[in-house]
Order: C-alpha cells, then structure tokens, then sequence
C-alpha cells in the first residue's frame, strides 16, 4: 500500500468516525461523584482482604509475626513522631 492511500484510508476513517459520533447524554456530577466513592470503597476493602490473607499465610509460616511486626511499627512510629517534634521545635 502506498503512502497516499494509506493517508486517505486514515483520512476516510477518521471522517467516518467524525460522522458517526453521537453526543454523550448528560450525567449528573452526584451520580459520578457517588460511582467514584463506590469504586474506591471497593479498592479500599480490596486492599484490606489482600493484605489480611498476607498477614495470615505469615502468621501459619511465622507465629509471631504480626505481633512483633506491629510491636516494632508502634516503636518506629513514636520515634518518627519524636523526630518530627525536635525537628520543628529547631526551625
């Protein structure tokens, strides 16, 4: 195929495609607004069963584990906090 058909084969195309559109009906901003929420509530819980079947594939392999993870978290996150705090009190 050439390149002068290949232009108006896309050329055809795209006119076709052109003639063919029909305008979207109207949707409401609450309806939109309501199916994102929906659909970030479902990824939300989504996450929540994938990491809760990890937790407990580790817990079988590793007893223990989650309480030490959770123990170790509680202790990183006051020192970060703590870190935080002398950092602000120094600017």
């Amino acid at each position: 195929m050439s390149k002068s058909s290949d232009c108006s084969a896309s050329r055809n195309f795209t006119n076709q495609e052109t003639n063919n559109k029909q305008p979207l009906p109207p949707i409401e901003i609450d309806e939109l607004l309501t199916q994102v929420k929906h659909s970030h509530g479902l990824y939300y819980k989504m996450v929540n069963l994938e990491i809760w079947a990890l937790v407990e594939t580790l817990e079988q392999f590793f007893p223990g584990a989650w309480n030490q993870f959770m123990a170790n978290r509680q202790v990183s996150m006051k020192q970060f906090l703590q870190h935080s705090q002398n950092k602000k009190v120094e600017m």
